[in-house]
């Protein structure tokens, strides 16, 4: 399965201008990082199922809580790989951020006669011109609003690693988590906080004793909604227990599950095979040809509308001069 061609639309017709052996290497590794991308996603939803095992104790429930939240995961980390995806050549990736320049070239010429054919050739021979121009690999100049988007990007991969890393730590270490939540319930200062509630009217101490009583509710199993995953109805006294209990061991592995995460945008951001590369060159220089056949068409448009409304158009009767 070509999942480069799937999520990141590298398609043979963009790299028709390469060498066999170069179009195959791009798809190669981009095909590696749909994989990357499929298997972060699928982490995911295995993550959402677990927590919707906890909150609804329902497996068709937590399944459909797992897809939803696998979807926006993969929405979010295809969009946050095109973030990160600019090709180094800067000549074409300057012209693409500012088309203006290229269009000012052009204003004040004469489309009306036009062709679709002669658009097409214009386009194709600006195409190879930049192709030409950019023959070596330039890196781009330092600009503050590269440290924003940076941070933006490792901040929302960085979260949902961590969220991913929380389900996945429950799963692991739900004897540990279970044993803990046996050693709550069966607490004297809990059963005697809340057998002290529901028996007194004395309000010394209520705070602590509310939250005894809705400890023991979380960790009562009610028939009909079965424990699945952790002997407890809350995904955050659950992972609250998870934490204390694990300490800097769950430090640890959610800076595994960073790293992981982080592999994709390291490698798309610092590789030559990605920014250097043939796909992010030759998909550049396919956006500054449609944006400019675009610009070549609506100006062509205009200007016969513009010119038949001039020879055509009747102004003297429309304003009822006779």
């Amino acid at each position: 399965m070509n999942l480069g061609k799937l999520f990141f639309g590298v398609r043979n017709e963009v790299l028709i201008n390469v060498s066999s052996e170069e179009a195959n290497r791009q798809v190669f590794i981009f095909n590696i990082l749909g994989y990357m991308l499929l298997l972060l996603s699928l982490s995911c939803v295995g993550a959402g199922i677990i927590y919707g095992l906890i909150i609804f104790n329902n497996w068709g429930v937590a399944i459909f809580t797992g897809v939803f939240l696998g979807f926006i995961c993969f929405i979010l980390l295809q969009l946050l790989l095109f973030l990160s995806m600019q090709t180094r050549y800067r000549k074409i990736k300057d012209q693409l951020s500012n088309m203006e320049t290229l269009y000012d070239k052009y204003k004040g010429l004469d489309f009306k006669g036009l062709s679709d054919e002669e658009a097409v050739e214009m386009v194709t021979n600006l195409k190879m011109a930049l192709s030409k121009d950019s023959v070596k690999s330039e890196p781009s100049p330092f600009h503050f609003s590269q440290i924003i988007v940076s941070a933006m990007i490792i901040s929302l991969v960085l979260l949902i690693s961590f969220i991913v890393a929380n389900g996945f730590e429950v799963m692991m270490f739900r004897s540990s988590i279970n044993n803990s939540f046996n050693e709550i319930k069966s607490s004297e200062q809990i059963q005697n906080l809340a057998k002290d509630y529901k028996l007194s009217k004395n309000t010394s101490h209520l705070e602590q004793k509310l939250d005894a009583v809705w400890t023991l509710s979380m960790l009562k199993e009610q028939k009909g909604k079965e424990f699945k995953v952790v002997n407890c109805y809350s995904l955050l006294m659950t992972i609250d227990v998870m934490s204390i209990g694990l300490g800097k061991t769950k430090i640890l592995i959610d800076l595994l599950f960073a790293v992981i995460f982080l592999i994709p945008y390291l490698l798309v951001k610092k590789s030559e095979e990605y920014g250097s590369g043939a796909f992010l060159k030759a998909a550049t220089i396919d956006g500054i040809g449609t944006s400019f056949l675009m610009f070549l068409l609506s100006t062509r448009k205009i200007q016969q509308v513009e010119n038949k409304i001039k020879t055509e158009f009747d102004y003297n009767k429309a304003l009822g001069i006779k």
